[in-house]
């Protein structure tokens, strides 16, 4: 996402760059508010994990009434704990959100000082140089201007195309998106399903080929249809056919779907990253450091 060569030349060669390190001469807030949002990213994965290990989602094959194919109707031994995943993940975007603007919130009192408007302190997110100019003129013009290079820098608008996918706007939008509702879906991945020996065609003589109708737009549940198996001439079922499928817990944003649990890790180490930058400055290039600092890919995941 950030390109340190890229970018390096638009920083001003600060003799000595001002390291801002927590509990010294820096507020602790930031990397506490980051480790609470790790921790609560943590909880999210541990928490779904031994649910799926306790109650395992399964898929009979049921047929069809008029025997020409059977439906994939979901069974989940007890109730899917949405709620309080949506919890967990409510409570890690909050804190990774809420980390960056404790960072803003030092920059403004650094040294003791105070900024003349303190309630329009948060750190800012800006698509395009107007909203810089309106977050230079609200608080950031009074900042080091070390302070404010580092956060110009960290913004969308010098490093994102247009149209594209921030990290730090998308973890706003979600933040704010979780306040109002409950944003998880949770689905089961069935791309994988092998039909070999689980039905036979009545007439033996019977040339037909199979066809798969999944649906996309059902609320996944116990007893729930999650597709068709359309077998195109009558069929009788060989045994019982039972299928283990994946889950996922997924969310939408700008109507994509994304899985959440490698978003989130994701939007953890790309905090953590910004964190740092905001804190000590751009390091040096350096070409052995490179898959360390890959670009955030948070490309969505199967409808």
């Amino acid at each position: 996402m950030l390109d340190d060569a890229a970018v390096a030349d638009s920083q001003p060669p600060f003799a000595q760059p001002i390291q801002l390190v927590g509990g010294v001469n820096f507020t602790t807030w930031p990397d506490l508010k980051w480790s609470r949002g790790n921790s609560h990213t943590g909880a999210l994965q541990s928490k779904f994990g031994e649910w799926h290990a306790s109650a395992p989602v399964s898929v009979d094959a049921v047929l069809r009434e008029d025997r020409q194919g059977f439906d994939l109707v979901s069974r989940v031994p007890r109730g899917i704990p949405k709620h309080e995943w949506a919890l967990d993940l409510g409570d890690a975007l909050h804190n990774l959100r809420s980390a960056l603007d404790a960072v803003a919130w030092g920059m403004a009192h650094f040294n003791d000082a105070q900024p003349t408007r303190p309630k329009r302190v948060t750190f800012p997110i800006c698509d395009d140089e107007r909203q810089w100019d309106e977050a230079v003129r609200a608080w950031v013009g009074e900042i080091q201007p070390e302070f404010q290079e580092r956060l110009r820098i960290m913004q969308p608008f010098t490093y994102m195309p247009a149209g594209g996918l921030s990290m730090l706007s998308m973890l706003h939008d979600l933040d704010i998106q979780d306040k109002h509702r409950d944003i998880l879906t949770v689905s089961a991945d069935l791309h994988e399903i092998n039909l070999g020996g689980s039905f036979e065609y009545e007439d033996h003589g019977t040339e037909a080929r199979p066809r798969v109708d999944m649906r996309s737009d059902v609320k996944f549940g116990d007893g729930v249809v999650l597709g068709t198996i359309h077998a195109g001439a009558p069929i009788r079922m060989v045994g019982r056919m039972i299928l283990r499928p994946g889950m996922k817990v997924q969310l939408t944003y700008r109507d994509q779907t994304h899985d959440v649990m490698p978003m989130l890790q994701q939007f953890v180490v790309e905090t953590r990253r910004h964190l740092d930058i905001l804190m000590h400055g751009l390091a040096a290039p350096d070409e052995t450091d490179e898959a360390a600092w890959s670009p955030m890919d948070v490309g969505p995941g199967p409808a």
